[in-house]
């Protein structure tokens, strides 16, 4: 190539032909170069190629290895021009510290110069140029004459260059060029298909953003209309079975809800699959089966969950619990096609989480509205009961002041005292009926008093025996007591074993009326029994357990009197004394209460 083609390419890509100096023309060609360079659109397409700043590549080092080896030239390189620099994506032999750094300000560039024009750059020797004399690649990089080839995008915006280095002037050939040329070409596809590759990848991850920014959606959408389904009653049957159709098929493939009953059984509450098949194989299980029959082999505990995987799919079992008290279990199944992933086990989490917060709701809700049940029925019970000597009292009242208010004849006196007994009885009555009360309320606070001593069983029930005998005498009942010829003492509270004695014999008068009641007292080695019978109306078997609940009665006749407090006071008492009561009874036949104690109970304190 001449000397005169070459400066014409240099001066035309250069400098400016309008007469002006060529100092004057020189800052205007590199102002006009900014500008170029600053265009968004060209930055844009960079930026698209997702290559600036990464590492080097044997596809771009190969074809500038091969660019120095046919063209003789030391140094070749692939350019990407920035905005305020020049990124070398290869750097063929460029000496340090460049070729570590990879990349140079644009004070050290040719580049720019070709990306501002679009058109090759051809410099024999740059300390010549009027303008590139004054660039610090000469001096910094050795650069003498430079080759360069523009990175032209499909859209026709220039990215960088492909270029070529030399530190002597040199003479580059049209064949230099023609090789240089094919050379660019073969890196601009190499970047058009990285360009491709990237906007693919991104594509695809703008697509799973959106598909998980849509399935966020519909797990946030599951969630708050699940609040709603279990916040609409306390129907929990009914609930759970819509909360149930509202998880399938976003959270599993099937759902099944159990709740824990009294009995430690499971009760399936609610069935939903969306192959209706299933579901019904599912609803035809026994109570007592698990969800999957044969347990597969993969079966792991993870954070209190099963999570179960095998040839027929996945299943997974949550305990729904509230408070650390398990109230059923949530049951998520699976196509073998589904796995169970961390979002679906985190989504069922929640799920059986608010399912258990609104299982407890609903029973909070049902225990008050038995609370409120309960406090009417005993306010109904004690009003009655208090009335009754309160009357009595008021008539006993009223007829001993009629009878000291007559002077013709005082009352004799065993009928002043046949008064003033009775007005002492229904004292007494009152004073059992609010000890009973009261008693209600330091039972339920833990507050009631035991303190421990050596007591005898037999003399407590002696002394109650004794001071019961005008009452059975009364009621036409007679006592026998066997066993009282030995001592059986043990560590116990006497107050309130008095207390057990005493409901319990006023229990058997009550419903024993005008039959014979025992009292036995048995021991061996490390405990003591107290049996009382009666011959009364008997307990049926499906009252039995109830009759020791507070307000509780063996019959609903109004003419038994009482709070219903009694046998529930007597085991609540036993209890804190380390024992047991119970009772075997037959209608018609009578009951036989059986009260058994530790001769040696261990502290209340222990037993809680």
């Amino acid at each position: 190539m001449s000397d005169s083609h070459t400066e014409v390419q240099a001066h035309g890509a250069l400098v400016t032909s309008s007469g002006e100096g060529s100092g004057v023309g020189a800052e205007k060609t590199l102002r006009e170069i900014q500008q170029v360079l600053l265009c968004q659109r060209r930055l844009d397409a960079l930026r698209r190629t997702a290559l600036l700043d990464t590492p080097a590549e044997e596809a771009f080092d190969r074809l500038a290895r091969l660019a120095t080896r046919m063209i003789n030239a030391p140094v070749g390189l692939v350019t990407l021009v920035d905005k305020d620099r020049q990124f070398f994506k290869s750097c063929v032999g460029l000496p340090p510290p460049w070729c570590d750094v990879r990349q140079t300000p644009l004070t050290h560039s040719f580049c720019m110069h070709v990306v501002a024009t679009g058109e090759p750059l051809i410099i024999e020797d740059a300390r010549l140029h009027p303008v590139l004399r004054e660039n610090l690649a000469v001096d910094q990089l050795g650069v003498v004459a430079y080759a360069g080839m523009p990175l032209t995008t499909s859209e026709g915006e220039v990215i960088g260059t492909f270029c070529v280095l030399d530190t002597q002037p040199r003479v580059w050939t049209d064949d230099d060029l023609y090789v240089l040329n094919e050379l660019a070409t073969s890196v601009m596809t190499e970047i058009e298909l990285r360009t491709r590759r990237a906007l693919e990848t991104q594509a695809r991850a703008v697509e799973a953003a959106r598909a998980e920014a849509e399935a966020a959606r519909q797990r946030f959408a599951l969630l708050a209309e699940l609040s709603a389904v279990l916040a609409e009653g306390f129907d929990v049957r009914a609930m759970l079975a819509r909360a149930a159709r509202w998880v399938v098929p976003l959270v599993a493939d099937g759902c099944m809800v159990e709740l824990l009953e009294r009995d430690g059984r499971l009760r399936r509450v609610a069935v939903v699959h969306r192959d209706a098949a299933e579901e019904a194989r599912l609803r035809s299980l026994p109570e007592s089966l698990a969800l999957l029959e044969p347990e597969p082999k993969d079966a792991s505990l993870v954070a209190g969950h099963v999570r179960l995987t095998g040839p027929e799919g996945a299943c997974l079992r949550l305990p729904l619990t509230s408070h650390d008290r398990v109230l059923g279990v949530a049951t998520f199944t699976t196509q073998p096609s589904r796995p169970l992933r961390e979002v679906e086990l985190s989504l069922a989490q929640e799920v059986a989480r608010r399912m258990a917060m609104a299982i407890e709701s609903a029973r909070l809700y049902e225990e008050a509205h038995e609370a409120i049940q309960l406090r009417d029925r005993f306010l109904s019970i004690a009003s009655h009961e208090l009335r009754t000597p309160l009357t009595a009292l008021r008539l006993q009242a009223q007829s001993l002041l009629r009878g000291m208010s007559q002077p013709v004849r005082p009352l004799a006196q065993g009928e002043l005292t046949n008064k003033v007994r009775g007005i002492s009885r229904q004292v007494e009555r009152l004073g059992l009926l609010v000890d009973e009360l009261l008693d209600i309320s330091r039972l339920s606070e833990g507050h009631l008093s035991f303190h421990f001593e050596d007591v005898d069983l037999v003399d407590v029930v002696r002394e109650v025996a004794a001071r019961f005998r005008e009452e059975l005498a009364q009621a036409g009942n007679v006592l026998m007591m066997t066993g009282l010829d030995v001592s059986v003492v043990g560590r116990w509270n006497r107050l309130r074993l008095e207390q057990v004695v005493v409901n319990l014999l006023t229990n058997a008068i009550k419903y024993g009326r005008g039959r014979p009641i025992s009292m036995e007292v048995r021991a061996d080695v490390d405990r003591a029994r107290l049996i009382v019978r009666d011959e009364g109306i008997g307990i049926s078997p499906q009252d039995q357990a109830r009759i020791f609940e507070r307000f509780e009665r063996a019959v609903s006749e109004q003419h038994y009197t009482g709070l219903g407090l009694g046998l529930w006071i007597v085991r609540e008492i036993v209890r804190k004394l380390g024992g047991s009561i119970s009772v075997n009874s037959m209608p018609g036949v009578g009951s036989a209460f059986l009260v058994e104690l530790p001769l040696h109970p261990v502290p209340v304190s222990l037993l809680h």
